[in-house]
């Protein structure tokens, strides 16, 4: 097991408090935004309903999954954190060694975070956002990538004061907690498979751009996933296409 590069402070499930350090570690507000296409009828014949989401979307799903209305009625910023070693994941029941780190704070929350995943009461592990990728310039697994379920490859693009990889991603956001980890084998999760299963969710999967710059005064971090994939909004199929991105930035 690699040793983070995040310092955290109270790390089981709930609330806590993060510091961080590294060009390319720093955790930053995550965005999205796309177009999802459902299924319709008119005039007897199937036709295709087009709408869009965006944040409000994020959130909406986020505070009907963990059951936490402050999520929607209050400003609400969701957060992810590419070098925090995933110690809920590692320390549950399914021993899950990876990196990458999905939270969110608002007034309700006040300086700390509420994490999006955790250990239940029972040691079992459980998550409603992943972001599955092989972090070339941190050498990390993101997620639930593994070289065996995941595309590897990177190509990167150096600078004098900048650096970024350019590889393939997944980023999958549901409202189950215990259906994650969509790279091996698990897709019928995100589709109408057994409505059982859940009620939210979206996948996009494509190309991913990460990197870091840093200057005489500031350094950030940054991310930016394209993609498409399955989706569901109260148990309804849809097709979806769009992008998530992150970025931190601070002064030195």
């Amino acid at each position: 097991m690699k040793q983070t590069k995040i310092l955290m402070c109270a790390l089981a499930v709930g609330a806590a408090t993060l510091v961080t350090s590294n060009v390319y570690a720093m955790p930053g507000p995550v965005t999205l935004s796309g177009t999802a296409l459902g299924q319709g009828t008119k005039g007897g014949y199937d036709v295709v309903k087009k709408e869009k989401f965006n944040q409000k979307t994020l959130l909406q799903v986020l505070a009907i999954a963990t059951g936490d209305s402050s999520i929607t009625n209050h400003k609400t910023t969701v957060l992810y954190d590419p070098a925090a070693y995933n110690y809920n994941a590692w320390n549950s029941n399914e021993g899950f060694d990876f990196y990458g780190v999905f939270y969110y704070s608002n007034s309700v929350t006040g300086p700390d975070v509420v994490y999006l995943d955790g250990i239940d009461e029972s040691g079992d592990y459980y998550s409603y956002i992943e972001l599955d990728y092989y972090n070339y310039l941190l050498d990390d697994n993101e997620g639930f990538w593994t070289g065996d379920n995941g595309a590897y490859n990177s190509i990167v693009a150096e600078s004098k004061n900048k650096e970024t990889i350019n590889g393939n991603a997944l980023l999958y956001i549901h409202s189950n907690p215990y259906d994650y980890d969509l790279p091996d084998g698990n897709l019928y999760y995100a589709n109408d498979w057994d409505v059982l299963y859940q009620q939210y969710a979206i996948v996009l999967s494509g190309p991913i751009q990460y990197g870091g710059s840093e200057n005489s005064t500031s350094e950030s971090t940054f991310g930016k996933l394209s993609g498409s994939g399955d989706g569901l909004f109260q148990g309804d199929d849809l097709v979806v296409s769009g992008k998530t991105s992150f970025k931190a930035k601070r002064k030195l």
